[in-house]
């Protein structure tokens, strides 16, 4: 399944590989740098999956989905960071978010998770369930 990814993430370095290796997948990948060019990216495209690093420099992935959910978007949301706290896990799967993975990612695991989400999206969709809130997280 080829996917609308949107990655968010403070560092270029990720938004650069991330959009390089992805691409070459097949997925149409944009990113963003920060919260509220996310929030403009999500305005403009409606995605299938989002990777969402949990400390960006104008405020945090967590707040990415809690914009999902009042935006009632199907879209995934994939948390990412380099500080895992029991604190960002639970609410980030409180939230929805389908995995959490923490940094620094593998390309493998990171296209293996993601592959896992289209999977699941895929079957969602053929058995008419909300691919969103019917979903089991990853771990």
């Amino acid at each position: 399944m080829k996917a609308n990814i949107l990655v968010i993430d403070d560092e270029e370095s990720i938004r650069f590989s991330f959009r390089r290796f992805l691409t070459v997948e097949g997925h149409n990948v944009i990113t963003a740098k920060g919260y509220l060019e996310a929030l403009a990216r999500m305005d403009e495209t409606q995605f299938d999956l989002i990777l969402a690093d949990i400390i960006l420099d104008d405020g945090w992935g967590i707040d990415i989905l809690q914009e999902v959910i009042r935006r009632n978007l199907k879209t995934r949301v994939i948390v990412m960071t380099a500080y895992p706290t029991a604190e960002t896990i639970k609410a980030s799967f409180s939230m929805h978010a389908i995995d959490y993975l923490t940094k620094p990612l593998r390309q493998e695991g990171l296209l293996s998770s993601i592959n896992k989400v289209l999977q699941q999206m895929e079957r969602a969709q053929d058995e008419g369930s909300d691919p969103v809130r019917d979903s089991v997280c990853l771990l």
